[in-house]
Parts: structure tokens; C-alpha cells; sequence
């Protein structure tokens, strides 16, 4: 890089981050019980913190949002019955068809843009339980929206849909991988977000950077319920004290410090905008990027090992389309070099 030390900077995830010093000291001092008997104290802390902060009665900490998702649906469905989910969202498209084969449940995705159902919609692929049709249990929601955007999604909307299918009986779950960084956005609480819904999810390992977990929230007899079911995956912990004491850092100490990331992501997008690249700047609403490359006339993939011989990671999401998202390892310093690796990368591409 014009005679600089190569960089080493990977923006594909914020899973990619590693625990803070604080999290590694408070793994090694945790506190621990056997979890599958009820025994350890540290998890029970996590759990008990977590429906506080959500505002739900109960909590269970579990693997992966992917577990916490394939619990959510084994509690809320029976075999045979219909998911109502947006058609980008993750548990339809990057669970390995959980859906179907954990939860034996019918999908019914409906195109929902910037992860906003047309109600109109919502209805008309709502099901009875008819002679010749799956019935309708459960509708799904994400926020933030798309993994590859990061878009929040309005309370008011989320509140509205809950409302719309109680009224036909039907469950909510909120899938909130990112939802602090949604609370951020949208200046509200996790609480507020998930006030109307019937469950929801987050991750502990994403841009809280914590190593491992998620955390699933509602009511008491949803949990105890969901804690059979967790058993049934096999995703009884031991002494997961161990992990959960990182859990309880990232509450303490990773939540306020998210928007320095909003900020370099916005700071990352307006770079890499005037070095020609699709950025849509209304989209840069919490901590992803999402990056065109069709009016460069470049492939995503191409782009993406270029830049990797640059010392950046990224991560492409479509024929011409790549992602790159901040986190606690990213610092505003570390952002000039990585525009400067964009920057040679592209005139390298051009010869």
C-alpha cells in the first residue's frame, strides 16, 4: 500500500471480534454450576438481566441466534403449521432450512422492503386451519432488517403488526440479532422494541463481541418450555457460567460504546461514496455498509480478494455487491487506511 505496512483489518462481521480484556477476566474468575440442573449462578444472573433489560418476564441463554430461532418456532408451531417471515430474512434464508427440518413448519415469505409488511399483504397470506391449507401461527419479524443492511425498522410499524395478528391470534417473534444497534438508531430502549411481542432474540456475539451466545426472552411458561427445547437441540450447557460472564460484560460495558461504530460506518460509507462506489446513504443506518459495485462495472468477488491482497476484509453479498461492518475492533483511526486499501485496490482493477 504506497509503501505502507500492510493492513490487517476484517470487516466481513462483527462476529469476528474478540472478547474485550474485561471479558476474558471475567470468564476466567466466573463463578459455575452445572446449567442443565439449574445450578450456575452466572448464567442465572445473565438470564436475569437480560429479561430485565427486554422488559419480559424470563430469559434463556442459548448457543446461537439460529437456536434461539429453531426454539422460538418448535415452542410457538406444531408440526404442519405456517411461519409468516420477510423473504430476506435470516431464519428463512440462512438457517439451513431449519424451518423445515427442525421445526416441520410451511414458510410463507412475503416480500417486505426495508422490513415493512403491507398489512394488506400480511392478510391475504394469513391461513385458517382449512382442508387444504397449513394454518397460520406465527408471524416473524427482524430488526435490525437484512444482515447486508442493518436497516431499523420503526417501532410504531413493529407494534402494528403485532397488534394486527394478535387480533387473529396468530404469535409474534422478533428476531433481534442486532436489536441494540436498532435501539440506537431508532434513540429508544430493547424494552420499547420488544414491548408487543410474544418473544425475542439477540445476539451476544455480534456487535456486543462477545465469544459465543444468544439470549431468548418472553414469558415465564414460553421459557420453561423453550428450556426443554433447547435440551432437545442439544444446547443443554455445563458450566456455561464460563461464556455467560462475558454476556454480562457486554451489558455493562459494549452497549453505549455502539455508536462509535454508527459513526464509522457513516464515516467508512462517505469514503468509500467518493471513491465511486454504490453507497446509499440513507441506508447506513447503524453499522453496516452496503456496498455497489455495478457502476464501477466490477463483481463482487473479484473485488473482494483484491481487496483482501490490500490487507481488508470483506464480505460479498451478490453478483456486484459486497458488505463491510464495523465494530469494536475497528477504530476511526484504522478508517483513512482502509479507504487508501479501496482506493489501490480499484486502480489495480482498472489496469
Amino acid at each position: 500500500m504506497s509503501g505502507n505496512t500492510l493492513i490487517s483489518v476484517d470487516l466481513r462481521s462483527d462476529t469476528v471480534t474478540t472478547p474485550t480484556r474485561r471479558m476474558r477476566e471475567a470468564m476466567r474468575d466466573a463463578l459455575v454450576g452445572d446449567d442443565v440442573m439449574g445450578d450456575d449462578p452466572t448464567v442465572k444472573r445473565l438470564e436475569e438481566r437480560a429479561a430485565e433489560l427486554f422488559g419480559h418476564e424470563s430469559a434463556l441463554f442459548t448457543g446461537s441466534g439460529t437456536m434461539s430461532n429453531q426454539i422460538a418456532v418448535l415452542c410457538f408451531c406444531r408440526r404442519g403449521d405456517q411461519v409468516i417471515l420477510h423473504d430476506r430474512s435470516h431464519m428463512f434464508n440462512l438457517e439451513v432450512a431449519g424451518l423445515a427440518s427442525i421445526g416441520q413448519v410451511q414458510a410463507r415469505t412475503i416480500h417486505a422492503p426495508a422490513g415493512y409488511y403491507n398489512l394488506a399483504e400480511l392478510a391475504a397470506q394469513m391461513r385458517g386451519a382449512q382442508i387444504q391449507s397449513a394454518p397460520t401461527t406465527l408471524v416473524c419479524l427482524e430488526n435490525s432488517f437484512d444482515l447486508n443492511r442493518g436497516l431499523a425498522v420503526a417501532k410504531a410499524h413493529m407494534d402494528e403488526v403485532a397488534e394486527f395478528a394478535h387480533a387473529r391470534q396468530h404469535r409474534v417473534y422478533l428476531y433481534g440479532a442486532r436489536i441494540f444497534n436498532t435501539a440506537l438508531a431508532l434513540k429508544t430502549t430493547v424494552a420499547a422494541l420488544s414491548e408487543k411481542m410474544d418473544a425475542v432474540a439477540v445476539c451476544l456475539s455480534k456487535a456486543l463481541a462477545c465469544p459465543i451466545g444468544s439470549i431468548l426472552c418472553g414469558s415465564r411458561d414460553f421459557i420453561l418450555e423453550a428450556r426443554r427445547m433447547r435440551q432437545m437441540l442439544g444446547g443443554g450447557w455445563r458450566q456455561a457460567g464460563i461464556v455467560a460472564a462475558a454476556g454480562l460484560v457486554a451489558f455493562d460495558e459494549m452497549i453505549e460504546r455502539l455508536a462509535e461504530d454508527h459513526e464509522n460506518a457513516r464515516i467508512l460509507a462517505e469514503g468509500l461514496q467518493k471513491l465511486g462506489l454504490g453507497i446509499d446513504l440513507d441506508q447506513v443506518q447503524t453499522n453496516i455498509v452496503h456496498i455497489g459495485l455495478a457502476p464501477l462495472g466490477l463483481l463482487a468477488e473479484e473485488f473482494c480478494l483484491a481487496l483482501n491482497g490490500n490487507g481488508v476484509k470483506s464480505k460479498p453479498v451478490g453478483l456486484a455487491e459486497l458488505r463491510m461492518i464495523t465494530h469494536k475492533d475497528l477504530t476511526e483511526k484504522m478508517i483513512p487506511q482502509v479507504l487508501e486499501a479501496v482506493k489501490n485496490t480499484l486502480l489495480s482493477l482498472k489496469q
